[in-house]
């Protein structure tokens, strides 16, 4: 599609069809596309959990009681690493190989440590960001390729957590039902969007 078309097209699924699933490769095309997303630092604090097995999305539900959970082929947990600037996240070990020195690696860490993410609200606002940055490509990157989504943040992280042994450094920032709409159904109306004047402040 045209980016705009992807833009207007692109619609929070309400229904999915749950006998249409989702192509695996297809899946993968989608993510290898969303990682283009920029974080702090080029560092991809992110991981996903793709919920696809009937066992897995039935456990799912129980901690977000949303239908979508169990019609989508897949739910997307999209986890943010609250350390995600450690020196053990490998991106450091790849900015090295294009000729960072481990000084300047350290040096960057620290101001992370003391500046940037001195507490543990910077550090979860830091891993949400970054994470809500990959989920909008994430959906646009689908619409793309004709496939439609949904985002959710009704949910029980701390059962989330427990039932997929997340650990607790990192935050669960939202779910992203994917699939195909039942077209069965009928969205309604996309609402007003503020405009420009609305929102905008040039100073």
């Amino acid at each position: 599609m045209k980016f705009k078309e992807v833009l207007t097209k692109r619609r929070s699924v309400n229904f999915f069809n749950p006998n249409k699933q989702l192509d695996l490769k297809l899946f993968e095309e989608i993510i290898n596309e969303a990682i283009l997303a920029p974080s702090a630092f080029n560092l991809q604090p992110w991981e996903i959990i793709a919920v696809k097995s009937s066992e897995a999305k039935t456990k799912l539900f129980t901690a977000c009681s949303q239908p979508k959970i169990l019609e989508a082929p897949m739910t997307l947990i999209l986890i943010g690493d609250t350390f995600g600037y450690g020196r053990d996240n490998p991106m450091w070990n790849t900015k090295i190989d294009l000729g960072m020195s481990e000084d300047k690696v350290s040096s960057v860490i620290q101001m992370c440590e003391t500046v940037l993410y001195p507490t543990e609200v910077k550090r979860n606002a830091m891993a949400v960001r970054d994470v809500s940055l990959l989920a909008m490509c994430i959906m646009l990157c689908a619409k793309n390729l004709g496939v439609d989504t949904h985002p959710m943040i009704g949910f029980n992280e701390d059962k989330i957590k427990e039932i997929f042994e997340i650990d607790e450094s990192k935050t669960v920032v939202m779910l992203v039902s994917i699939g195909y709409f039942d077209e069965t159904k009928t969205l309604t109306p996309r609402e007003r969007r503020l405009k420009f004047n609305e929102i905008c402040k040039i100073v």
